[in-house]
């Protein structure tokens, strides 16, 4: 799976949630289970050369260091594991989603220019990562 990855599953976008539906690495920084049953889960992810990967479960650390350090922000994580559906997404369809879910989204300046890059993007990453 090549990073950033975007989540593909979600059908219409929250303003607050942006940052939740890109994904950088494997990592969730939290063990808190209703974050990853929300936002990952059994959800379609489109990753950077446009594979399509589903978030099956995920795996607990078992270092017992970050047992101990686990107030220190970020040194909790648990990692996400990901099955291979074996299915791509070409760019344009993942263009049409996300000018589609930019378009839920409130009419400003942000979205605006949002959707302009999203129309100059050329690669799956560059569409994903731009923002």
């Amino acid at each position: 799976m090549t990073f950033p990855a975007i989540d593909i599953s979600t059908k219409k976008w929250v303003i607050d949630d942006l940052m939740e539906y890109v994904i950088y690495d494997e990592y969730i920084y939290t063990k808190k289970e209703s974050i990853f049953n929300k936002y990952y889960k059994d959800r379609l992810f489109c990753d950077g050369k446009g594979k399509l990967f589903k978030a099956v479960k995920k795996a607990e650390m078992t270092e017992s260091w970050r047992n101990w350090l686990r107030f220190i922000p970020n040194v909790w994580k648990t990692k996400i594991i990901f099955q291979n559906t074996n299915e791509e997404m070409d760019i344009e369809r993942l263009r049409n989603y996300l000018l589609e879910r930019i378009s839920d989204l409130e009419k400003d300046d942000f979205s605006r220019e949002w959707k302009a890059d999203v129309r100059k993007a050329k690669t799956h990453s560059e569409l994903i990562n731009d923002r």
